[in-house]
């Protein structure tokens, strides 16, 4: 999709009609509200694989938000895939979600799969509002790791807590195509003087089917001997809850 923080709402609307194959089924009175927009925001809304039979296959979805000058907001609906020669990406765009979930569906099944299209559980990409650029409330998700069903057993497998997530987790997470590890900031402790180290990171997941799972890895030293111990959870709230109880069992406020 590129980087779209320079872009004015006009700008990246004119961009977007430049690139579709179907411009014109955007009405025109669509056009002209979107065209008075102050700001946009885009977010990924589903996402398709297909490695087998070759050549490899993608389809993504995405909703992009104006908003208007009355306070208001609109949405179009943008759905990008590979040509069925694999040599290069194809554009549409609609501003009504049913004409997309039908585009979804013909790419889909040309793609050899059924069903319907899932939107993804997150946002993928985020433009702040108010500036156009990334937005900090929603940072940017990509996965460029590999090997991600071996990532999750590893992870799992090192984790020392009883009601670490099991099995059921495990089968979920051997479809996952690529990951993502970010630090979840909080009141963590990492301090020389206290020799403490309590940190929780969060590793996603994209799934074959284009949503989201995440796992909360608590690494912390609090262990009696200062070795470091790895704790996960299904939960962020959960892991922090964890952080702060090994804390308190050491007098330390975190």
């Amino acid at each position: 999709m590129g980087d779209k923080a320079h872009l004015t709402p006009a700008h990246h609307l004119d961009e977007l009609l430049a690139r579709a194959q179907n411009p014109f089924d955007v009405s025109d009175e669509v056009l002209d509200r979107l065209r008075s927009a102050v700001m946009f925001q885009i977010e990924l809304y589903g996402w398709r694989h297909r490695n087998s039979p070759p050549p490899a296959l993608q389809c993504s979805s995405f909703r992009h938000v104006f908003l208007l000058a009355d306070g208001s907001s609109m949405l179009l609906w943008e759905l990008c895939y590979d040509s069925p020669d694999g040599t290069g990406e194809l554009y549409e765009v609609y501003d009504d979600a049913d004409a997309l979930r039908r585009s979804e569906r013909r790419v889909h099944h040309r793609m050899g799969e059924e069903g319907e299209p899932e939107g993804a559980a997150r946002t993928t990409v985020s433009f702040d509002f108010l500036t156009g650029a990334p937005g900090t409330a929603y940072p940017r998700r990509e996965y460029p790791e590999g090997d991600s069903a071996e990532h999750a057993r590893r992870l799992l497998r090192r984790a020392e807590n009883p009601d670490r997530p099991g099995e059921e987790t495990l089968r979920l997470l051997s479809s996952a195509l690529g990951h993502h590890i970010m630090h979840v900031p909080g009141p963590r402790m990492h301090t020389v003087d206290c020799q403490v180290w309590c940190s929780v990171y969060e590793h996603a997941f994209l799934l074959a089917d284009g949503t989201e799972v995440s796992l909360y890895e608590l690494e912390h030293n609090m262990t009696g001997s200062g070795r470091l111990a790895c704790e996960v959870y299904l939960d962020e709230s959960v892991a922090d809850q964890a952080a702060h109880r090994l804390a308190r069992e050491r007098g330390l406020d975190l």
